[in-house]
């Protein structure tokens, strides 16, 4: 068994962290688990190198659906995601090493490793000469991260508001600007019967843009452990999550609409709080998401990158997340051009850019080639995986929504961008009376799901960049108009 990578990794960790104490992310060893993840990498990774967006939008439906497995398979589904996930951990927590660590001889928490099914993964905290040892005392284990501490995105308020957008009394921009408003009228889809879920600082349930629309709540602590649940629990730690959630469903109680999918339901987990949060956190907040049966996850957050190389911490859930049939919205970061944000950088997010209402690129939204050298995700005749990031750009810049304390405000950000995105994939899967008498779309389970959908906003977008994907626009613009036109020209939506 070749441990070279692992080897690096922990030399990585030793050389870049100086604490005794570290805390970390191991990935475990499952044959059956990775080959399904090489399997799936290797469908998402086919499309890789086409530069205009159209050719990424999907086959006519009747061909996707033959031999599809029936959507009450979907719950099957996650529940073997999260079976396998289990099986690669559980010889990792009751190996000797892990039991009679220094950290497990200090004390009973200190040594237990924490379980992330979903990335068939645990967390743990290690001593640094354990650490120096696990490749070869811990042969169970595939690979190893830091559990990074992710801050909470800089609310960023917009000053001085051009006339066309402080004056705007009926809509936020942003919701004209992706065609959700024409969307609403053309097809009366407003997100009924979606949900989305919202991994972020949490939300404030009782703002009148949001009432009734929050339909499950989780709050995670910085070791993943559930520590509060159900509606009556929510709260916003800073009004970052509140606005998140106005623009993907909020109402339009300020005399605005606000929202992209006002109809739809919320399902949101805090993840971050006041100083941020870490990424066991965050992947804990996705594997509840995807027990809960979103539709599509947002997270609008994400580490600071300023390397091309991208570690894997996040793909294996990004990956399980899409075979259970959920894209994972992503915002790419707000440090500027040649950085990015984890797991925004990831190949298999669907990452945002921030556009402002002249179709300009914001100078904050992030972007840049990044690259994959090795990955146990990934087969080795696609490595090194060069690719761009964003995938597309959406409305960021002096987006009017709601947040905390019933107040609105107008702030700029890729977190403002992705969930216009989150939003738009949740009006396209609205049950409408037409959709519901058996729309091929919402027939769809797993990874035809998540990849149609996906392809779908992409391939639909109004690119504004050079041709093809840059580090600026991605493919292009968010237009939803043209997905549903697209979608019901190949059959994935009815006509009327």
């Amino acid at each position: 068994m070749d441990r070279t990578r692992i080897r690096r990794q922990v030399e990585r960790l030793l050389d870049e962290q100086a604490q005794q104490t570290l805390s970390i992310i191991v990935q475990g060893r499952h044959e059956g688990l990775r080959q399904a993840i090489v399997e799936a990498a290797e469908r998402a990774i086919e499309r890789r190198a086409v530069t205009n967006a159209a050719d990424l939008l999907p086959p006519p439906a009747h061909e996707r659906l033959a031999g599809h497995q029936p959507a009450a398979r979907r719950a099957a589904d996650v529940h073997a995601l999260r079976r396998t996930g289990i099986q690669a951990i559980e010889p990792m927590q009751q190996a000797a090493f892990v039991r009679f660590s220094r950290q497990a001889r200090r004390s009973d928490e200190g040594g237990r490793m924490r379980a992330l099914p979903l990335a068939g993964a645990a967390a743990m905290e290690i001593d640094r000469d354990d650490l120096a040892q696990l490749p070869e005392a811990l042969p169970q284990a595939l690979a190893v991260f830091a559990n990074r501490r992710v801050p909470v995105p800089p609310r960023l308020r917009a000053t001085a508001l051009p006339p066309e957008i402080a004056q705007r009394s009926t809509h936020a921009w942003g919701i004209e600007a992706s065609g959700a408003l024409a969307s609403w009228g053309a097809f009366g889809a407003r997100g009924q019967g979606a949900r989305v879920a919202v991994l972020d600082t949490g939300v404030e349930p009782s703002h009148p843009d949001l009432a009734g629309k929050v339909a499950r709540f989780a709050e995670f602590d910085a070791r993943g452990r559930l520590v509060a649940q159900g509606v009556d629990a929510a709260w916003d730690a800073d009004g970052h999550g509140t606005h998140v959630c106005g623009t993907i469903a909020g109402g339009r109680a300020s005399g605005r609409w606000i929202g992209m999918a006002p109809a739809c339901r919320l399902l949101v987990a805090k993840v971050l709080g006041k100083a941020g949060g870490t990424d066991e956190q965050i992947l804990k907040g996705m594997e509840w998401a995807v027990a809960e049966g979103a539709d599509v996850i947002n997270m609008s957050l994400g580490g600071l990158s300023f390397e091309p190389s991208v570690l894997d911490t996040y793909t294996s859930a990004l990956i399980a997340a899409r075979q259970a049939g959920i894209p994972c919205v992503v915002s790419v970061g707000n440090e500027g051009a040649q950085t990015s944000g984890s797991p925004g950088n990831d190949y298999f997010a669907l990452a945002v850019g921030a556009m402002d209402a002249n179709d300009r690129v914001a100078a904050f939204s992030a972007g840049r080639t990044q690259i994959v050298e090795e990955s146990e995700a990934i087969a080795p005749r696609n490595l090194p995986l060069v690719y761009s990031k964003p995938d597309l750009g959406a409305p960021g810049v002096q987006v009017y929504s709601c947040i905390g304390r019933q107040r609105w405000e107008h702030l700029n950000g890729t977190s403002m961008a992705a969930p216009h995105v989150a939003g738009a994939i949740a009006v396209l899967l609205s049950r409408t009376p037409q959709a519901k008498q058996g729309a091929a779309l919402l027939k769809l389970t797993g990874w035809d799901r998540s990849d149609t959908l996906i392809q779908l906003i992409v391939g639909s977008v109004v690119d504004r960049g050079e041709n093809g994907p840059d580090h600026r626009f991605g493919h292009g613009k968010l237009a939803l108009l043209p997905a549903f036109g697209h979608a019901i020209d190949r059959g994935y939506l009815p006509k009327g």
